[in-house]
């Protein structure tokens, strides 16, 4: 396959991965209210071909699809509603490393000094 085919095939999946319906979801009925999730997607690609000797070529892509909220339509009139950030991000469990850390360590001196002082115990016998 060409390195024109390749690029071809690739931008025409990516085509098709983002359709509106991944952008804006399927609206979802709930009694007398519509909810639509709404999404972010972000792709990159790269291509590249030689033909000097030997012929050689490449393609790579990939993407990403990120929920950015809802919008919910209820008697007429439409809200956003954006998601919010959840408490658990990996910045906030980054955060907790320095304290986890010291009491993994002072855990693990308290486990050695009643090992040690289990086996000084025992020897004494």
């Amino acid at each position: 396959m060409s390195v024109e085919n390749m690029i071809k095939t690739v931008l025409q999946e990516f085509k098709e991965l983002a359709q509106t319906e991944t952008v804006v979801g399927k609206p979802i009925v709930v009694e007398d209210t519509v909810i639509v999730p709404v999404s972010k997607i972000s792709f990159g690609f790269g291509a590249g071909g030689g033909q000097k000797h030997e012929t050689g070529g490449g393609t790579a892509g990939g993407g990403s699809v990120e929920p950015v909220g809802f919008i919910v339509i209820r008697k007429g009139k439409a809200q956003l509603i954006p998601m919010q950030e959840q408490d658990m991000s990996i910045g906030k469990l980054l955060s907790y490393a320095p304290d986890v850390i010291k009491k993994i360590k002072e855990f693990k001196e308290k486990r050695d000094a009643t090992a040690e002082a289990d086996t000084l115990g025992e020897a004494d016998e």
